[in-house]
């Protein structure tokens, strides 16, 4: 049985025997752990797989071959979080159980929230509702629109001050801005 930094090596030089013999030796590996992070069997292999497609395109620039089992983990956590991440969304709209669900005592700033975000217009409307409740990443949401990473963050922005707007405007209350904006956005 040849060691296992030797087979990095030469996967690494496009030599798909060892490769084929790296993903024998881990297989295991990767589908434990990614059934530890999320729990369901299909998706978990799934996941194995991206793992490996991931890990032999990346196993290239992998200067320390020895570092490859925590590369493997890195993928693990890296695609488990995406998938434990995604949520129920009808297209870019709220999901209306996550959404509307009845208050709990101190939650009316998030009625208040979810009304402003009602009446925002629709572009402004899909792009939050995408980034905080579908809590996808810039280049997540890049790839479902097709808005560059930079104008995204800008649009993002002001649809965040518009919101800010909408509620200064709706409401005398000011404990929610903290929530949404940090203790700096009761101060502007």
């Amino acid at each position: 049985m040849r060691d296992f930094k030797v087979l990095v090596t030469e996967a690494s030089k496009g030599e798909e025997p060892a490769w084929t013999e790296l993903m024998t030796r881990f297989e295991k590996y990767v589908s434990s752990q990614a059934i530890k992070r999320i729990r369901d069997q299909s998706k978990a292999e799934d996941l194995s797989q991206e793992v490996f497609l991931e890990a032999w395109k990346v196993l290239p620039s992998l200067r320390q071959p020895e570092a490859f089992p925590f590369l493997l983990r890195r993928l693990v956590l890296k695609h488990s979080d995406r998938i434990l991440r995604k949520k129920d969304l009808l297209g870019t709209e709220l999901n209306p159980e996550i959404t509307k669900a009845a208050p709990r005592s101190g939650d009316s700033w998030r009625t208040e929230v979810l009304d402003a975000l009602d009446e925002l217009p629709n572009e402004e409307k899909q792009l939050l509702n995408l980034r905080y409740f579908g809590e996808m990443s810039y280049e997540e949401i890049t790839e479902k629109t097709g808005i560059p990473i930079g104008n995204l963050k800008n649009r993002l922005r002001r649809s965040r001050e518009l919101l800010r707007r909408q509620l200064l405007n709706k409401s005398d209350r000011k404990d929610w801005l903290e929530v949404l904006h940090g203790p700096m956005a009761i101060a502007s």
